[in-house]
């Protein structure tokens, strides 16, 4: 068969596939393929600064050093710094980590939150200027910088991000906004070294939990679906693995990195956007010996499809402890929800 013909038969497929006659896991590999280039290809117009990690979310915490000593124990992960007060793990890769900011509650009995998102960039400082120029042109609201390195706003729906800061930076950690206008100045770098002197002290993976590599998920249920969506992938540049942005039970998934965002239809439209749930990529994931581990810790958990097992972390946010592919899993194999998967709920 020639190209032409081919062409045309992948031409006609994305036609019927438009007019809501196939699903996309119906659809031969190279026409899936084709069809999410073409879905990529269509942005609202602009530039984009296309993100590679979460550089943090931002946990708040009734203990904070209870809450750091079991993602390290559990995960794997790294203290990257930690100045008795709040700090900064890390997980996967040493120079383009993943990673996670834990703060104590403001007052005691508060609820603890994620109050917001940092997502890092390589070569940051070279694109600083063109960053800002973007967020100005396109109207993001609430833009100001996050020390020297780093922008801040709103996304669309008004959830506060550290839309930009890079991959890994001494000028980056808890309470760096406040002391690091210059990264060089003597003040960020005092307030960088508090953080490095108690080091040795803090807690190290003892190789019995898990190694932690990426966020498998992180949910933001939000009023709009489509509108979030169509921020985070013309803004940041993240790649659509599934979506049905109307309707009951709407949603997407958005691939960046190792990390996927999960955008998910809040039941309030007029309700303000929030973070309640967050799964983390673990290697050599088999689903029994996953389970049989988190039961010796006694974390009870429940299954989430045959790549994922959900838990509740000591300040009760549900963790999901998945294996890799497990958002990919559950956009093509599942249409969207572990409910519909091969097998039932855990399969």
């Amino acid at each position: 068969m020639n190209g032409k013909a081919d062409r045309r038969r992948i031409l006609q497929a994305l036609g019927v596939m438009a007019a809501g006659a196939f699903v996309a896991s119906a659809l031969p590999e190279t026409v899936s393929a084709f069809a999410a280039g073409v879905a990529q290809g269509a942005p609202s117009g602009g530039k984009s600064f296309p993100v590679t990690t979460v550089n943090h979310l931002n946990l708040t915490s009734a203990n904070y050093a209870r809450s750091r000593d079991f993602y390290v124990a559990l995960f794997g992960m790294r203290v990257a710094w930690d100045d008795g007060r709040q700090c900064a793990l890390e997980f996967g890769s040493l120079t383009s980590p993943n990673g996670m900011y834990i703060r104590p509650v403001t007052k005691p009995g508060e609820k603890p939150t994620v109050g917001h998102m940092a997502f890092g960039i390589p070569n940051f400082m070279s694109q600083r200027a063109a960053m800002k120029a973007e967020l100005e042109r396109r109207g993001i609201k609430n833009v100001r910088p996050d020390g020297e390195v780093g922008w801040s706003c709103n996304d669309a729906a008004g959830y506060p991000l550290n839309i930009w800061v890079p991959e890994k930076d001494k000028a980056m950690f808890p309470g760096a906004a406040g002391s690091c206008d210059v990264a060089a100045s003597e003040k960020c770098v005092a307030a960088w070294e508090r953080g490095q002197k108690n080091l040795n002290a803090a807690p190290k993976p003892n190789g019995k939990g898990f190694h932690a590599t990426g966020y498998s998920f992180i949910v933001l249920n939000v009023p709009d679906v489509a509108k979030e969506r169509d921020f985070y992938r013309d803004l940041l540049g993240m790649k659509i693995i599934y979506d049905k942005p109307e309707g009951p039970g709407a949603e997407c998934f958005l691939r960046f990195g190792q990390n996927t965002l999960h955008l998910r239809q809040m039941s309030n439209p007029a309700g303000k956007p929030y973070c309640n749930r967050f799964g983390v990529t673990v290697e050599n994931y088999e689903q029994n010996l996953v389970e049989a581990e988190l039961k010796r810790r006694g974390l009870k958990p429940k299954a989430d499809s045959k790549l994922s097992w959900s838990i509740v972390d000591p300040d009760g946010y549900q963790i999901g402890v998945s294996g890799a592919g497990f958002s990919e899993h559950i956009a093509n194999d599942c249409h969207g929800s572990n409910a519909t998967c091969p097998g039932g709920p855990t399969g």
